[in-house]
């Protein structure tokens, strides 16, 4: 069984993998700290065997003097992960439309004043009818 902190490892490498996939896409001969690792994490992954590089200068800080060449096969292992993880379900929260002062008012009255114009309609149309015409 894996441990809280290897999995973090695992999801930590996969970060740092699919940002130096993207890198390797844009550029050309990219140093290790172009790439955005720190010196542990290219131990890491340079001892792991996850990412090929090669030696550019002599003097300097290893980040300087190494460039990324290409990840690889167990590092694209571990990209593939990735792709082949089912994703998360989709959430999604419905509510109701919003609506104004105005149209709340207007829907919770609208029935009951509706019916009381149609009965005050009725009742003018019925005295003009009978006064009128008898």
């Amino acid at each position: 069984m894996t441990s809280d902190l290897e999995l973090k490892s695992q999801a930590r490498k996969l970060k740092l993998l699919s940002q130096i996939q993207y890198l390797l896409g844009q550029t050309t001969r990219l140093l290790v700290r172009d790439a955005g690792l720190t010196q542990k994490e290219f131990e890491v992954l340079a001892d792991e065997q996850l990412i090929e590089v090669s030696f550019f200068r002599d003097d300097g800080p290893d980040l300087d003097r190494y460039h990324l060449d290409k990840i690889l096969p167990k590092g694209l292992a571990i990209l593939a992960q990735d792709f082949v993880a089912e994703p998360d379900p989709l959430r999604v929260a419905v509510g109701p439309p919003h609506k104004s002062v105005y149209m709340r008012i207007f829907e919770g009255t609208r029935s009951g004043l509706w019916d009381l114009i149609k009965i005050a309609f009725g009742a003018v149309w019925g005295w003009y009818l009978r006064k009128y015409f008898p």
